[in-house]
């Protein structure tokens, strides 16, 4: 009886060493085949196509070939909780703004977020600044930062120093975020035309609506509907031609999208078509930094076949097909700011953001096929950018550097078994190396 007993006792204690042994096992060789071994061809390439970036005011020594700026939409991706790309993307605003006259800043905002800080960058109105923020820290988003926060300010203070006709203004094309800021736009709008009594008290009982603390988003689209049918019906509206009108159907429109809700990247390239057409922005270059899923040009495979912006501007019948450029960032080495909804309480230890490493681009938590290249031919603390499509590429067609292996389930990335070869996930990596986390706004 006493031997049974042993062996009863020293099972339960081998048994949680044997599986905790195996679990280490099993996630290290996944880390190895997730990751990639080295290839010294791809080193070789990247050391010939590579594009140093200096910190401070870089923009003026960057030198991308010709061909770069021929390009209509110039497309940043981050992970998002990462301090680098913040100054990465002021860099790279300034340079284009330069060398290739872009005015506007094609940002994952929303019409009316886009309104507001472009308001802000008109007048210097800072609590027009805050408000936006205010409601990406209420939603613990990670846009809710201080580098953000800064560098639009940074944006205003380099619009003062230019020409009125070459300043920067935002261009917001994403689904609508919050529908109460949607709700405050609508006011302005309600408030500055005549729109007759009907209306005008339509206008109103939707933006009440907008503002619940959880707006019932079928009857806000159902509303929004209504008033969008009704502004196309009545002739009397029609002789409005002006930005007014425009700014009412297309607010109104984004709320119809909200309800079924329209897959999110879908309506950025509707509303980017919509915007560009309505605002004559054909032959206008745009530039801005976006989570790096939207700035793959292929279809991607995310536990299902999934279209990205980026892959919508360059389908076929697309006005931007062959006009667009993407610049993927990757971190090593840095720390990233969390949102603290997005853990169990005892990780994020209550708190709204935390910072951790679990994001870097070679583990523990994110593996990109391909980094360890790109690691093995730059140094500790510094940026480089890569080009990957010249033609002697040998990413083409390859998984290495658009292969992301993430341990959440639904969040790894590998392009789509249709993707083909014709057209790259993206033309540029970025290696950013030792940066610090982003800092939640108000600390």
């Amino acid at each position: 009886m006493k031997k049974i007993v042993k062996r009863f006792l020293l099972a339960l204690v081998l048994i949680p060493i044997t599986v905790l042994g195996i679990g280490t096992i099993a996630y290290l060789f996944y880390g190895l085949l997730a990751l990639g071994g080295e290839s010294l061809p791809h080193q070789a390439y990247l050391r010939k196509h590579l594009i140093p970036v200096r910190p401070g005011d870089a923009y003026a020594s960057l030198a991308f070939e010709p061909a770069f700026y021929q390009n209509q939409l110039f497309l940043l991706g981050e992970a998002h909780g990462f301090a680098g790309p913040q100054e990465l993307d002021f860099q790279l605003l300034r340079h284009l703004s330069e060398k290739a006259g872009v005015r506007h800043y094609l940002a994952e905002v929303d019409y009316s977020q886009a309104h507001f800080l472009n308001e802000y960058l008109r007048t210097g109105d800072e609590s027009l600044l805050r408000y936006v923020f205010g409601t990406w820290v209420r939603a613990n988003a990670q846009w809710g930062n201080r580098q953000f926060y800064e560098k639009i300010k940074k944006i205003r203070v380099l619009n003062q120093s230019l020409p009125a006709a070459r300043r920067i203004t935002f261009l917001g094309v994403d689904r609508i975020q919050d529908a109460a800021v949607t709700g405050r736009y609508l006011r302005e709008l309600r408030s500055r035309a005549n729109w007759g009594a009907s209306l005008a008290a339509g206008l109103d009982s939707l933006a009440g609506l907008t503002s619940a603390a959880d707006p019932d988003l079928p009857k806000v689209s159902a509303a929004a509907g209504a008033l969008l049918r009704r502004l196309a019906a009545d002739s009397v509206y029609q002789t409005d031609t002006g930005s007014r009108r425009f700014s009412l159907a297309h607010s109104l429109q984004n709320l119809v999208y909200l309800a079924p809700a329209t897959p999110r990247d879908s309506v950025m390239y509707l509303n980017l078509k919509t915007l560009s057409r309505a605002l004559s922005l054909d032959n206008e270059k745009m530039y801005g930094l976006w989570g790096f899923f939207h700035t793959m040009q292929i279809p991607m495979q995310r536990g299902r076949r999934v279209m990205p912006f980026a892959a919508h501007l360059q389908s076929t019948g697309s006005p931007f097909r062959g006009k667009v450029v993407s610049l993927n960032a990757y971190v090593l080495n840095g720390e990233n700011m969390m949102p603290g909804r997005m853990v169990p309480a005892a990780i994020g230890k209550g708190k709204a953001y935390f910072n951790t490493t679990w994001a870097n681009a070679d583990g523990p938590l994110v593996f990109v096929r391909g980094i360890k290249d790109a690691r093995a031919v730059t140094r500790p603390h510094s940026v480089t950018i890569f080009n990957l499509a010249a033609k002697d590429s040998p990413y083409r067609g390859s998984p290495r550097l658009s292969q992301v292996k993430v341990l959440i389930p639904g969040q790894s990335l590998t392009p789509a078994p249709d993707a083909g070869t014709g057209i790259p996930a993206y033309q540029y990596v970025v290696l950013i190396r030792n940066t610090e986390a982003l800092t939640p706004l108000g600390e």
